[in-house]
């Protein structure tokens, strides 16, 4: 029997795949298509590292996958190869970004060979092709024409190392994204910006449409910050300028106490008195220093200056000071806010540090008020453990309509008892402790409205809020009320989780407040508001825009959080911007017969300290005629981000080689969408916005008929050292694919190691014992698949059922795996796969009719992980086309009806996912297949299982 050895099947197959083009995609196949894409890759000088092998072979075993399934496959690779990293490696070597480029793409190239990935190499390019960017170039036109791409002075943040501008995107924790410990500055330049606010609306609606992982829509959500509410404004104080606010709460007009204006606002200096004027400079100068993620971040301290002036509050005419704080953004809303600080918490923070007034106008309220409801005065109660940190919450039972669940101490305030009178006695009375201290009460009320049962009666229940501390835990069962003892059970619950177990919204108001010391932020009853007072908070809102509007003082308006996006970048190795000035004409696109505008090979391509691309000083590419008056001009010097270059490459695959047009329609339409795009979520702001955007503007002039480019995207985790510290060249823990698979252990074990060691959204260390594990399974597959090629009994007319059910199993169990990418479980199903073919050959001869099948099932289940070794095992079975153009195996329901059963996997008593099992399987089995499932998996995380439970063919419940 010839020995598996992957030194010698691996560069066999490689070689012949690449002269037969077997993965090269048919543009007028009947087929159904499936486009599969990894992230765009930037080819660094230190080559492919094991992240960008997950990466990878996550998405080449889909690919291969879904051509089983018989679906025509295009799955590109290129090169993302602009940028800094690659101007950055090529100043530190001495030599061109050209140079060094090509040497980098060539090594990623030949590496991505020897990973055995299923790549149409025939579309391969690279963004730094001239005949590539000049298309992004001819899209930048486009978006000039279309008034989305413009230029104006901008202080922006700056990198002294990179020399150049970032995007606000690119500012990580007041650092830039590629120099994690070195803080950002500011410098005032000419920049160019594409108006991605004009598509923030479609971007942040157009999510509800795509399978994506939920953090990455919800960061997106968060970035783009979409938020309804009214502009207003306020008339300065002895002058005749107005600062105009944004908020989403109108209705909380009445509780605005003071304005804090943005340290950048254009007022600020004409407002600010001349005996604050040292101090509000002193401020700004060490404000604008800061980034904006800085001046977010809630968690530090506020800080401000009063400016001496103050503004007229205009529904109450009470004059309200004007302070500076950088806690306000210039770029978000109008650079302007007036502070709530009883219903916002920065508002209140703020307003406690400089002693400002705080004025509650809007009152917790629970139910809706029907017009006839009897009034009770009442208390909400709060009883604290101080001793362990635990808070008394009471358990009614399931919630009915507006009563039952979890709830605070309550009743009713029987006679002329005190508020403090009534909470002691129903503590007594409903939980039999006595020993109390009393902290403090709400000076305001919540508001309850529900029908009782008991009384017949729509009731309003309102009253104040509560807060004792248990001095000791004695309990006496004398004081419990006969009437309450069997209404609730009583359970302490850690304060941190208590508010979000109360199910009655004025219960949890009362306990933010009083335990939490949080502000009220939602809907409720308007007190202190003039005549809007007594009235509901989301009635006020839409009343006072009318009237406000009515008087000129303000409207309706949508806000978002999200500034346009800046392309300039003061550096070399780019795509030139396709603009020329001239001072006669301004600016002026070139003309698109004369694109693409090349970029010059450089000698000199250090960055400049003078704010200016190392272009600016080529006087021979800088000055050129002018297009329009033929005058003397000058090119734009500025290059592109490479975020531009990435924001349509997917749509090149389609149509790579068309010299006319960027791509034709006929081919995007038959590839576009992306049905699949795997890359990590660190780009989930900066590439994947960017690529929604561009592509919603193709698809507005009518270049394509879809306008989201990917349909599904998915998230691989990061790879880790043994240690499980982040791999880096650095520490010396960085682990090449190229090593492993000169090693002996080969491209197929690597990839089957990258996807077996965990959930493959999830980080998981590296592991030499895994590698060693999955080669082991590799030479098993080989050898059992190799002693029934080499039998030599003659085939029987017997067909043995039991072989028949497991291959059904086996190819059941992989195919769903695949469907959900459970990659490590599809793994050791094909394991366990292999250890039952193994114990069945010891009774059932090779002659079996049954075992043809269950070894080409074994093979082609194996081929989209291992394409090399099975291509070899499929050879030997005596076939003559590749296993990669097959047919995926199918299954016998009806051999697993009476096989199987769905077992409901719980974790803490919620249903989390149902898997499927053999309905013989031991408990210790079904539990570790449980725990295997990611969903399963995801909920439990690092928690660890305290008990573990099964009743058998029914139920698992993990307890954590």
């Amino acid at each position: 029997m010839k020995r598996y050895n992957p030194k010698d099947v691996e560069p066999k197959w490689q070689k012949i795949w690449e002269e037969s083009q077997l993965y090269r995609a048919n543009d007028v196949s009947k087929k159904p298509k499936y486009y599969a894409l990894s992230f765009f890759p930037y080819p660094s000088g230190v080559g492919l590292h094991i992240g960008h092998t997950r990466n990878f072979t996550i998405t080449d075993v889909i690919a291969r996958y879904k051509r089983l399934q018989g679906y025509e496959v295009l799955h590109p690779m290129g090169w993302d190869s602009f940028g800094l990293p690659a101007e950055n490696f090529a100043i530190k070597t001495g030599t061109p970004p050209q140079v060094t480029t090509k040497q980098n793409t060539d090594n990623f190239r030949a590496q991505s060979k020897r990973l055995g990935l299923s790549i149409d190499w025939s579309r391969e390019f690279g963004s730094t092709d001239a005949d590539y960017y000049k298309w992004t170039q001819w899209f930048f036109l486009l978006l000039h024409k279309r008034d989305l791409a413009y230029r104006k002075e901008s202080l922006q943040f700056w990198c002294n190392v990179c020399k150049t501008v970032l995007a606000n995107e690119q500012v990580v924790n007041g650092c830039c994204w590629r120099h994690e410990d070195i803080p950002v500055t500011k410098k005032n330049l000419p920049q160019w910006f594409f108006k991605i606010t004009n598509y923030a609306d479609r971007l942040a609606q157009d999510l509800d449409s795509l399978d994506w992982p939920e953090g990455i829509k919800a960061m997106q959500r968060n970035w783009i910050g979409k938020s309804t509410g009214a502009e207003v404004d306020f008339q300065i104080v002895d002058s005749n300028e107005k600062l105009r606010v944004f908020t989403t709460r109108p209705d909380t007009l009445y509780g605005a106490t003071y304005m804090v204006v943005a340290p950048e606002h254009p007022l600020l200096k004409e407002i600010t008195t001349s005996e604050q004027r040292t101090s509000v400079d002193s401020y700004v100068a060490d404000a604008i220093t800061k980034t904006d993620i800085d001046r977010m971040d809630d968690s530090r301290e506020k800080t401000g200056v009063f400016t001496g002036a103050y503004a007229v509050n205009p529904v109450n005419k009470e004059h309200i000071p004007i302070w500076v704080a950088d806690y306000v953004l210039a770029g978000y809303g109008t650079g302007a806010i007036m502070a709530v600080p009883a219903h916002d918490e920065r508002d209140h923070e703020f307003a406690v540090q400089y002693s400002l007034p705080i004025v509650r106008v809007v009152e917790p309220t629970a139910g809706e008020a029907t017009g006839d409801d009897t009034h009770k005065e009442s208390v909400f109660v709060a009883l604290r453990n101080p001793a362990n940190n635990t808070v008394l919450v009471l358990d009614w039972g399931p919630r009915q309509e507006r009563f039952g669940g979890k709830m605070l101490i309550g009743g009713g305030v029987e006679g002329d008892e005190s508020h403090q009178t009534t909470a002691e006695r129903e503590i007594v009375e409903e939980t039999g402790y006595k020993n109390l201290t009393f902290v403090k009460e709400t000076d305001y009320k919540g508001h309850g409205y529900f029908y009782s049962n008991t009384k017949h009666k729509n009731m309003h229940v309102s009253g104040k809020g509560l807060l004792f501390d248990l001095i000791d835990e004695e309990q006496a069962a004398t004081n419990l009320d006969e009437g309450e003892k069997n209404k609730f059970t009583i359970a302490w619950e850690p304060i941190e989780k208590v508010a979000n177990l109360l199910d009655d919204g004025v219960h949890e108001a009362m306990y933010r407040d009083l335990v939490l010391g949080e502000c009220y932020h939602d809907e409720g009853l308007m007190v202190n508001s003039g005549e809007y007072s007594g009235m509901s908070s989301s009635d006020v809102r839409e009343k006072i825009v009318v009237e406000l509007n009515a008087r000129g003082n303000g409207e309706e308006k949508i806000n978002f959080r999200i500034r346009d996006w800046l392309i300039s970048r003061q550096r070399y190795w780019g795509a030139p911007i396709p603009i020329i000035h001239c001072e006669k004409c301004g600016t002026v696109p070139v003309p698109e017969e004369q694109l693409p505008v090349v970029l010059p090979e450089l000698e000199d391509f250090q960055p400049k300290d003078d704010g200016r691309s190392p272009l600016a000083h080529i006087d021979e590419w800088v000055n050129v005629d002018c297009p329009e008056c033929s005058g003397p001009a000058t090119r734009e010097t500025d290059t592109m981000d490479g975020f531009a270059c990435s924001s349509w490459y997917f749509l090149r695959f389609t149509d790579p080689h068309n010299d006319s047009v960027a791509f034709g329609r006929e081919l995007a339409e038959t590839w576009m969408p992306v049905d699949m795009y795997v890359g990590g979520a660190e780009h989930a702001v900066m590439h994947l916005l960017y690529a929604r955007m561009w592509t919603k503007v193709m698809h507005d002039v009518g270049l394509i008929s879809f306008d989201e480019p990917f349909k599904a995207l998915r998230n691989q985790g990061m790879l880790l050292a043994e240690d499980g510290e982040k791999i880096s060249k650095s520490k010396g823990n960085d682990i090449r694919p190229e090593e492993i698979i000169d090693n002996g252990y080969g491209a197929d074990a690597l990839r089957l190691i990258v996807l077996f060691l965990a959930p493959y959204s999830q980080s998981t260390p590296w592991s030499n014992e895994g590698l060693g594990g999955v080669y082991r399974f590799l030479q098993r597959a080989w050898t059992i698949t190799n002693e029934y090629i080499d039998a030599s009994e003659p085939t029987s007319d017997t067909q043995s059922s039991e072989l028949l059910v497991t291959r059904s199993k086996a190819v059941k169990k992989v195919t769903e795996d695949l469907e959900d990418m459970s990659f490590n479980t599809a793994i050791a199903a094909m394991m366990e796969y292999v250890n039952e073919l193994y114990k069945l050959k010891l009774n059932i001869a090779f002659s079996d009719t049954a075992w043809k099948s269950a070894i080409e099932a074994l093979v082609l289940m194996l081929a989209p992980f291992a394409p090399h070794m099975t291509e070899e095992l499929w050879q030997q079975l005596g076939n003559k086309t590749s296993v990669h153009t097959a047919d995926w195996p199918s299954w016998d329901d009806q051999l697993l009806a009476t096989d199987t059963v769905i077992v409901v996997v719980q974790v803490n008593g919620k249903v989390r996912a149902e898997i499927e099992i053999d309905k013989n399987m031991p408990k210790d089995d079904a539990l570790k297949l449980a725990l295997q499932n990611e969903k399963v998996a995801s909920f439990i995380a690092d928690h660890p299982v305290k008990k573990s439970i099964y009743v058998p063919g029914r139920i698992i419940n993990f307890v954590i």
